[in-house]
């Protein structure tokens, strides 16, 4: 690797690691596997650097080699056959990015095909165009689970307030 190589590396690490990580912990619920999910999918950047030429692509390229990373890992037999707890750790993501609201513990109770669209959409910026394409469905069906998101998002905030 050359020095211009390194410092492209070390730019994108700094600027999307904190994307990685949290797109990883929304889809995986646990700081370990996220972190092992970060270091998969900066040594896959790594290792196909000189294909990624176009900044543009860089960062819909990285969202979408961490979800396949972590559905191949949720899918992974050793996944499967280890007894991981529903509850998200305490304090793991509220180190990481100061989130400490009801609103996050109640995104993370959401299934999966509502929690990733929202996840995206409000955490990451992503417009519904962008979450169709890069989760290969339909704007209408990212529009729809993200609707369906916030529904259940107020009767579980509406459920703790009671």
């Amino acid at each position: 690797m050359n020095r211009i190589e390194e410092q492209r590396f070390r730019r994108c690490f700094e600027e999307y690691s904190r994307m990685v990580y949290s797109v990883a912990f929304t889809m995986m619920k646990n700081s370990a596997d996220s972190n092992d999910i970060l270091q998969d999918v900066f040594l896959k950047f790594y290792q196909n650097m000189d294909k990624l030429t176009d900044e543009a692509h860089i960062r819909p390229w990285l969202i979408t080699v961490t979800m396949n990373t972590c559905r191949n890992n949720l899918r992974s037999g050793w996944f499967t056959r280890t007894v991981h707890s529903e509850e998200h750790e305490e304090g793991s993501y509220e180190q990481d990015f100061g989130e400490k609201s009801d609103l996050f513990y109640a995104v993370m109770e959401l299934p999966e095909k509502e929690r990733v669209p929202l996840h995206l959409f409000y955490y990451e910026g992503c417009t519904t165009a962008e979450i169709a394409k890069l989760l290969k469905m339909k704007e209408s069906t990212v529009r729809v689970r993200i609707m369906r998101g916030r529904e259940k998002l107020k009767k579980i905030l509406k459920e703790e307030t009671v």
